[in-house]
């Protein structure tokens, strides 16, 4: 690590603590906030720096927990503590957090791992678009056969052919990221506009639209903006304006609509059904600005309560600090410690189910979401958001917070790299930079706010993944030649 890294890690750390003092913090919380800020930056750069996969994923982490909601809180003049119900208790949580995502980080690149990575190695820039058939054609497939039971009014089931499916299904939203690689190792000149990046866009957004998620809604914008970043650069104006009105697109489009159609029809019933209540839903938000703002007045999102403004409400989960709260004064307030119960439920998630049949269907956020009081005493199914460090702190207090940190987040960098070997992005259309694109993207949401039990299900991504790429192989050669890059790695 460089010397102006130092300095600059450094400065940012005082930076904040002096902002969150000048906004009236007590000083306990400011300066365990900043330590927690400190260690969460070192691990950026124990990792390897930000353009590696591990580096990026630890900055979304401090960034998601702390950077961003304190840094809202001081430009709001409020105390960073303000509207924490264990202030005290979720700052020593996230220094002591932070500090074991550093170690754990910096002792995972120091294990013996295998020269070469399992998933399969490619040049031809062919497989780009052999990948996104297999991502569009198995992802969506996967999609519609994980929710057919559901529609078929049998409830949600899980294992055996339907896990499988669930898999595929979550990734099909990858799709847009070898599209897009393809026109660009082709060195098309119109690379996002290229027909083939639209059509999977367009794809991408239609489905998100119909699963009513707001991440699944924004995802394929979010990767597509992404990539193009990376050719481009942040400070590019077509990349600048995209983003102003992707978020513009997410604030008054699929927020408001994700809120209201969830709870209306649009998650129940036959696909009739389905599609009559999402149709009304998205003509009535897309052209009534008033019911619009009736639907974010009465919608209840828990994670914008830290921030403790409305206008801010769609980016509250930009501040899980506040969720992590919930769970530690909950569980300080009732004496609820877990114990191994939540370490538990994930090695049975994790065991295939023609193994273990009578394996758990959800992973402990509903059983921690009853412990806050956030889920409803007869509700077996909704799952809250807390992040690992909390759940930890739930289980073993604060040297569960230590130790598990490093253990777990040690293992699962350790894992991600015997799959994709370490991963950077470059300005290039290569094989790492896809795969940089590819973990940044998976795990930015669920590294941060799933709990420890639905992390340690992620190698049946991996293994999915791998399998994916062993059948666009089999798929590139039937594709016709195109003109490349004699060189894209």
């Amino acid at each position: 690590m460089r010397h102006q890294n130092h300095i600059l890690v450094l400065s940012v750390s005082i930076m904040y603590l002096v902002g969150q003092l000048t906004t009236g913090t007590s000083v306990y919380v400011a300066s365990l906030f900043s330590v927690a800020i400190l260690f969460g930056l070192y691990s950026v750069w124990a990792a390897g720096g930000l353009f590696t996969a591990v580096g990026a994923l630890n900055a979304i982490l401090i960034a998601k927990f702390l950077l961003i909601g304190i840094v809202l809180k001081i430009m709001m003049w409020d105390p960073a503590d303000k509207n924490l119900l264990a202030a005290d208790s979720t700052a020593a949580v996230m220094a002591i957090g932070f500090l074991g995502l550093w170690i754990g980080t910096s002792i995972q690149r120091h294990l013996p791992a295998p020269r070469d990575p399992f998933m399969p190695q490619f040049t031809d820039p062919r497989m780009y678009f052999a990948l996104t058939l297999v991502f569009l054609v198995l992802g969506y497939s996967g999609y519609a056969v994980g929710l057919s039971p559901d529609l078929a009014g049998e409830g949600i089931q899980t294992g055996g052919a339907l896990g499988i499916a669930r898999v595929f299904g979550g990734l099909k939203s990858f799709a847009i990221v070898p599209a897009l690689f393809y026109a660009w190792a082709r060195q098309s000149s119109r690379f996002m506009t290229h027909p083939l990046p639209l059509l999977v866009l367009s794809i991408g957004i239609v489905g998100g639209i119909f699963s009513t998620a707001k991440l699944e809604a924004m995802e394929p914008l979010v990767f597509w903006l992404l990539v193009g970043s990376l050719r481009y650069g942040l400070r590019d104006k077509r990349i600048l304006i995209v983003g102003a009105m992707a978020a513009l697109y997410y604030a008054a489009i699929v927020y408001p609509y994700s809120q209201y159609v969830r709870n209306h029809g649009g998650r129940q019933g036959s696909l009739s059904v389905r599609l009559s209540s999402m149709k009304d839903a998205l003509w009535l938000v897309v052209t009534d600005n008033g019911f619009r703002k009736t639907v974010l007045e009465k919608g209840e999102d828990i994670n914008s309560s830290y921030l403790g403004n409305e206008t801010l409400r769609p980016f509250g989960r930009l501040a899980m600090v506040g969720q992590a709260d919930r769970l530690v004064a909950a569980t300080i307030q009732q004496q609820s410690w877990t114990g191994w119960y939540t370490v538990k439920r994930g090695f049975e998630l994790a065991i295939p189910s023609f193994i273990y049949a009578d394996k758990p269907i959800y992973a402990a956020g509903n059983y921690l979401g009853h412990i806050t009081g956030e889920v409803g005493p007869l509700d077996g199914t909704t799952q809250v958001s807390y992040g690992v460090m909390a759940t930890f702190f739930s289980a073993f207090s604060y040297s569960g917070v230590f130790l598990g940190t490093i253990v777990f987040f040690g293992c699962f960098y350790y894992l991600l790299g015997l799959f994709f070997g370490n991963p950077h992005a470059t300005v290039s259309p290569s094989e790492s930079t896809m795969w940089f694109v590819f973990i940044v993207a998976t795990f930015q949401h669920s590294l941060v706010e799933e709990t420890m039990a639905g992390l340690m299900t992620s190698w049946n991504v991996f293994v999915v993944v791998t399998a994916m790429c062993v059948m666009a192989k089999f798929v590139c050669p039937l594709l016709p030649k195109c003109a490349a890059a004699e060189d894209f790695d």
